[in-house]
């Protein structure tokens, strides 16, 4: 098959292509050209910017694709224009989601007016009430990417254009080598140091969400590309629950770190936890049952992968934010050794 990946260079995306191309299929990425990562060799590279989607059809129509899978549609405006180029040009259009679509996430977020709930969450489960969840980050500025995103809104467009056979992908946390999230990164980095105590916030402990290691789901989203009853489907794509505390302990069994966790409650401020304690608990039965979904790489190893490469790419300097936790951290260990 041909596959017009939008959005291949980085990450999932980046791990999506190299899926792909090792299947034996023919892949072009469509991507801005300001990446330093390199793609396998016989990959088409069509350089150009994504928020003018359209100006490229012609490009895209002489790769001749027979499906698009666009990585980052954010907003209403990049869906349409993505369905807008696709059409007459390709039937089957593949769009990566978030399960911040959900209802639950709104109320992580204290935007959903809703008790808390446990149940583990299905493609039908209720999505949130309110629109842009985001928005908050980019204050009044009308131009950050922020004030307009919202996967709702693009997972309808994508879903219900005539001649279109459109397919949205929910994605979990999703965590790996080349994330600049580096979900792990600060337990791998203060078992580094030689912390012998990390402290986390009883609430943060608790709270448990779903993950995805990225060559697994780089794995679902080729499935999807390639597998023709994928059309008209929402799926979420997840390896699994856990709480804030397993995902560490996790991180500990890797690093054979031998100190231990403090959880708390009144920590320093930076390492409270923030948020509505919802849990964000999603599914993938439907892909594995649907497809036949099943994972090449189990999730320790996931683990122990990411970890490797966190440790042999340490962040220098060191954000803001880990600053702030590490002090944090020696301020709630001076506060035990008064006692």
């Amino acid at each position: 098959m041909r596959i017009l990946v939008i959005g291949g260079t980085q990450f999932i995306g980046l791990a999506l292509v190299n899926q792909l191309y090792q299947m034996g299929h023919e892949v072009a990425v469509f991507h801005r050209g300001q990446s330093n990562h390199t793609l396998p060799d016989g990959v088409i590279t069509i350089l150009g910017d994504m928020n003018h989607l359209t100006d490229y059809r012609a490009e895209f129509a002489k790769f001749a694709p027979d499906v698009v899978l666009h990585n980052m549609v954010l907003t209403e405006n990049q869906a349409n224009q993505l369905v807008d180029t696709c059409k007459g040009l390709v039937k089957r259009v593949v769009m990566t989601s978030s399960m911040d679509v959900y209802q639950d996430f709104g109320r992580v977020l204290g935007l959903e007016d809703s008790p808390i709930q446990t149940d583990i969450l299905t493609e039908e489960s209720p999505l949130r009430t309110g629109r842009y969840p985001r928005r908050s980050m980019a204050g009044d500025d009308t131009n950050h990417i922020f004030y307009n995103y919202d996967k709702i809104p693009c997972e309808e467009i994508i879903l219900n254009t005539p001649d279109i056979q459109g397919t949205v992908l929910r994605l979990p946390m999703v965590f790996g080598e080349r994330d600049k999230q580096r979900r792990l990164y600060t337990w791998v980095h203060l078992m580094k140091k030689g912390s012998h105590m990390i402290f986390m916030d009883e609430t943060q402990a608790m709270w448990r969400s779903t993950y995805g290691y990225v060559e697994n789901v780089a794995q679902a989203m080729a499935l999807t590309c390639v597998d023709e009853r994928a059309s008209g489907q929402i799926y979420n794509i997840a390896d699994g629950i856990f709480d804030t505390l397993g995902m560490a302990y996790k991180v500990k069994a890797v690093m054979k770190w031998d100190g231990r966790f403090a959880v708390k409650l009144g920590l320093p401020e930076a390492l409270r936890f923030g948020a509505v304690p919802q849990s964000l608990q999603v599914s993938s039965e439907k892909i594995e049952r649907h497809l036949g979904f099943v994972r090449k790489i189990s999730f320790d190893e996931g683990i122990a992968r990411t970890v490797a490469w966190d440790l042999a790419n340490p962040l220098d300097p060191l954000p803001e934010s880990l600053i702030a936790i590490e002090q944090a951290q020696q301020q709630a260990l001076d506060e035990i050794d008064l006692y």
